[in-house]
């Protein structure tokens, strides 16, 4: 034995051995790494190791009975011809160390190209899904994908899916799987892209684990249109497998998640409903007029579709918003919307919040807060829900909660303008101007520019001093709502005592001001009561805005003798009374008592 082992030395056996080895770990770590990169399928880098294995004991062969030498490679000559290195015994020694060296080799070659992954997964994010159809416009049905798979992963027990809003936000970011899985919280990252011409789509989808990168699944799905919910049903499903995880609805016989039924049985409506998502997001006038259209297209193609119901009542809700036009008839047509979306579908959020919006706008808090709190019960991860409810304990003054409900909000939508412009309007009424000035900015970005400098830009102006500025914009105000832009210069000239109060009387009546504008411009101008008389005025008004109360420039309004009158003319006091007094308010003896000194805490 020690002839045989003195033997391997010389002729450079373990050598090679090692050699072989160093190599072969070389190349079986960059397979393992390279091949799923290039989508080649997972069988590819075993194939590798077997081949890799097999080569381990021909180039021991080749090692012994070979050597390299000055004249090139040259058979190797014994050692001593007298000298026989053994018999049958050394043979069967040399044959199975053979064969250890070949079994260990394949199995650390085989434990180095499997990913180092703990067996279960129970956090997912759903990543945007690129759009390779060469045609911008196909965008939403990308995104929609994604989000349907979202959706369908969202309601698997024990599995926590990341919001639409976090995954969609770092669509530009260009993070790895590690990046994105510590961003996001995830273990788990489901990307892939969508490559539409006509009728026919493919859809490429890819399960990564987000600790080590390695990919867990992938597969490529080619489908004509009409099999599109099928194919996001099988690939939720073959997701739920990949992930291993101690989930409810795999059995031990490797079934997926149930199928779900559909939105819709027609893929044409499914296809417009996508369209008007994509306007409704967009916010403004055109954009949610054009949404409208799109939603009002979807139903007529499939009358049973809840989710367009529910889109055409969201649109609705919120079109006067834009327009300025009278609110009772949008308001009315989507009560309507909503009442069918849950005759369709009880347990849609989005429909519940409309309602809770269309009672804020009547002044029912109570109604309001109980719909609210319906709607962010049934789904969370609804941005809509929680942006409508931060605005019904905005105007209660219940700026804490307020501020509480739009971070959460922003949290699910931090590319939504809307939701960025309402958060930097809580801050402001808050009195934390530089947080206001910041999301007010993100707002401008992404494309509310007027709405901006109508409810923020206006006060940091004034609070700045900026009077230029102030009434610069709040002559644009009034110009876009049809007012003469000289009663801001009217205003402004009582405000530094170059005119009478009663000139700027003079002119509301004149020009028939509601009371709520009133209110506001009393306030700035410094006359107290008669802003409290426009306030007590504008309590007869259902649709009147009186956020100016709860801003810091309204802490006189707050502590008038009369406040409590106007809170109970409006149904505050009834809605306080149960639901929690605002942040500087106390009821002693039955009357509101306004002006302490507790506010938020900015975040």
């Amino acid at each position: 034995m020690h002839g045989l082992l003195a033997e391997l030395k010389r002729r450079r056996v373990f050598r090679v051995a090692g050699l072989y080895g160093v190599v072969s770990w070389v190349i079986a770590e960059a397979a393992s790494v390279l091949f799923p990169a290039l989508l080649l399928p997972e069988w590819s880098v075993t194939l590798v190791v077997a081949m890799l294995a097999c080569g381990f004991p021909i180039a021991l062969v080749l090692a012994w009975a070979y050597d390299i030498g000055p004249g090139g490679i040259e058979r190797t000559a014994p050692l001593d011809a007298d000298r026989p290195v053994g018999g049958a015994a050394a043979k069967l020694a040399y044959a199975l160390m053979l064969l250890a060296a070949v079994a260990g080799l394949g199995w650390f070659l085989w434990s180095r190209s499997q990913p180092e992954s703990p067996a279960n997964y129970d956090s997912i994010a759903v990543m945007p899904f690129a759009n390779l159809s060469g045609d911008a416009g196909y965008e939403y049905f990308s995104d929609g994908m994604a989000e349907e798979l979202l959706n369908l992963l969202a309601k698997v027990p024990g599995l926590q899916v990341a919001a639409r809003t976090s995954s969609f936000a770092l669509r530009e970011a260009n993070l790895g799987a590690r990046e994105l899985g510590e961003r996001l919280g995830v273990e788990a990252i489901l990307e892939g892209s969508v490559r539409r011409a006509g009728e026919h789509v493919r859809i490429t989808a890819q399960l990564v684990d987000s600790r080590t990168g390695y990919h867990l699944w992938s597969e490529t799905y080619d489908r004509e249109m009409q099999d599109i919910f099928a194919v996001q049903d099988e690939i939720s499903g073959e997701i739920v497998k990949a992930l291993k995880g101690k989930l409810a609805p795999v059995g031990p016989d490797g079934e997926a998640i149930a199928q779900h039924a559909p939105p819709t049985d027609s893929v044409e409506a499914y296809q417009v409903y996508l369209q008007a998502r994509h306007h409704w997001k967009r916010r403004g006038a055109e954009p949610v007029r054009r949404s409208i259209e799109l939603f009002e297209q979807a139903i007529a193609q499939d009358p049973d579709f809840a989710r367009a119901w529910a889109g055409l009542a969201a649109a609705h809700v919120v079109l006067a918003g834009y327009t300025g036009e009278d609110a009772s008839g949008p308001q009315e047509k989507a009560a309507d919307a909503a009442r069918q979306a849950l005759a369709r579908d009880p347990n849609l959020a989005e429909a519940h919040a409309v309602l809770a919006q269309i009672q804020v706008n009547e002044q029912d808090w109570t109604g309001a807060e109980g719909g609210f709190f319906f709607a962010t019960s049934l789904d969370p991860n609804d941005s809509t829900s929680h942006h409508w409810y931060s605005g019904l304990l905005m105007r209660a003054g219940r700026l804490t909660d307020a501020l509480e409900e739009a971070r959460k909000a922003y949290e699910l939508d931090p590319a939504s303008p809307v939701i960025n412009l309402n958060l930097a309007e809580v801050y402001i009424a808050l009195g934390y101007d530089e947080q206001a000035q910041r999301y007010a900015r993100a707002a401008e970005d992404l494309g509310t520019a007027a709405e901006v400098d109508e409810s923020v830009g206006f006060l940091l102006a004034w609070r700045a001093g900026d009077m230029e500025r102030f009434a610069a914009l709040g002559r644009k105000s009034l110009a876009g709502a049809g007012w003469p832009p000289a009663l801001m210069d009217l205003a402004l000239a009582v405000a530094e005592g170059r005119a009478a109060p009663a000139e700027l009387q003079a002119g509301f009546e004149e020009h028939d001001l509601p009371q709520s504008v009133r209110t506001s411009v009393w306030t700035f101008v410094g006359d107290e009561e008669r802003a409290m008389e426009a306030l007590l005025a504008s309590a007869e008004d259902p649709e009147a805005q009186f956020n100016i109360v709860w801003l810091p420039e309204g802490r006189d309004l707050r502590q008038h003798p009369r406040f409590g009158e106007f809170a109970r003319k409006v149904g505050l006091v009834a809605y306080w009374k149960q639901y929690g007094m605002p942040d500087d308010c106390r009821l002693v003896d039955e009357h509101v008592r306004c002006g302490f000194a507790t506010v938020a805490s900015a975040r």
